[in-house]
């Protein structure tokens, strides 16, 4: 049974640094620097490139050089109230003002990687919702950690901590870590619908685990006020071919155009786009239905067919006890952890210590579990 919880880093939650902000910015300075690079050629002649991006190899390129006239020409640089700038000393601190903050994006950028925000206190950190805030208890970010344990038996079998927010970007990683400790993959691995993606189920089927895994809108069909969105195609009705059926009557029958998308992990995903032949036209439900020209559906097979074979093993009595485990045992591990252990943020900072402290807070809790344990057995034996 298999969940995963966001813990606060060891650092300050106003210690955020957002990678779309550093890139607007960027884009912003890109433009301020392409002027004033025009501005240098035509006052002295020079030539230097004008391109779409910078970096800040290219800014020192520019300093150098200024500072090289200025050395030969014997400029004074001067500075402070009543002092009067040379037009070359102008040109050259403003260039390595360019370059100072194309540094720090560039620093920053870098330290992020694929990640979206970091934490200027703890670098490894990630910005992530989290479910209780103190002051106004709503999903503020802060700097977070997304620890994953794998429960059997009430025992901690598997355990990884990652710096990605989103839960079914850790599976096949957290999978993979479980096959590297036991030799073999857990045959039924049971999680709930943020684990459920396309390249997880592929993943599942590639080493023959069953897929037991909710999805993103599983059981919404039973779900009242889901039903109550008529305009949803997951609602639409479905004849016979296979093909679905808006409210109006009309069937989604004509086939448009193939939708082929490359996921994370570089899986071919294609989606069948149909339309009705009249293209909704004449449909007195149209202004309701779509903001489009006219409504159109898709249909991605391979997908269906392993969310369908979800379906089927979870409506099992097997899946239902499967289901109902999985809420008591991992969730419940979190909550000791959290609640009566008392670890709800850590105190090391950097991936590599995080995850050692994690990985002897889940020897704590085993340890907990197997101390119970015997004290229960021997009141029995007693």
């Amino acid at each position: 049974y298999i969940d995963g919880t966001k813990i606060e880093a060891n650092a300050h939650k106003n210690s955020f640094v957002y990678k779309k902000r550093i890139m607007n910015a960027e884009t912003r300075l890109f433009e301020r620097i392409t002027e004033d690079i025009y501005r240098l050629n035509e006052t002295y002649g020079y030539h230097y490139p004008v391109k779409g991006k910078y970096e800040a190899f290219d800014m020192g390129v520019i300093c150098q050089y200024l500072m090289e006239v200025i050395t030969c020409q014997n400029i004074q640089l001067v500075y402070g109230k009543g002092k009067r700038k040379s037009e070359f000393q102008r040109f050259y601190d403003l260039f390595l003002g360019y370059y100072i903050k194309l540094n720090e994006y560039e620093f920053w950028l870098n330290i992020m990687g694929k990640r979206n925000s970091c934490s200027k206190i703890d670098h490894d950190a990630t910005f992530m919702a989290t479910k209780y805030d103190y002051y106004n208890q709503t999903g503020v970010t802060r700097p977070c950690y997304n620890c994953q344990i794998a429960v059997c038996n009430g025992i901690i079998t598997n355990s990884d901590v990652f710096q990605n927010p989103a839960d079914q970007h850790t599976w096949i990683p957290f999978m993979d870590r479980y096959e590297e400790a036991y030799g073999e993959r857990p045959k039924y691995p049971v999680a709930d619908a943020g684990y459920g993606s396309y390249d997880n189920y592929l993943y599942n089927v590639e080493h023959e685990m069953e897929l037991v895994q909710k999805f993103s809108m599983y059981g919404k069909e039973e779900d009242k006020q889901f039903k109550k969105r008529k305009f949803n195609s997951l609602n639409w009705k479905i004849n016979e071919e296979g093909f679905k059926i808006c409210p109006d009557g009309r069937v989604f029958d004509q086939y448009g155009y193939d939708r082929i998308q490359y996921t994370r992990n570089d899986n071919l995903s294609i989606t069948q786009i149909y339309t009705e032949k009249n293209h909704c036209e004449g449909c007195p439900l149209k202004e309701e239905c779509t903001k489009g020209k006219y409504r159109t559906c898709g249909k991605n097979v391979i997908l269906n067919e392993l969310q369908e074979k979800v379906k089927e093993n979870l409506s099992t009595s097997e899946g239902q006890e499967m289901k109902k485990e999985r809420s008591i045992q991992v969730e419940g591990a979190f909550g000791v952890i959290k609640q009566d252990m008392g670890f709800t943020r850590f105190t090391r900072k950097g991936m590599k210590s995080v995850k050692m402290e994690f990985l002897l807070v889940c020897i704590g809790y085993n340890l907990r579990k197997y101390h119970l344990y015997r004290i229960k057995t021997d009141k029995k034996e007693a």
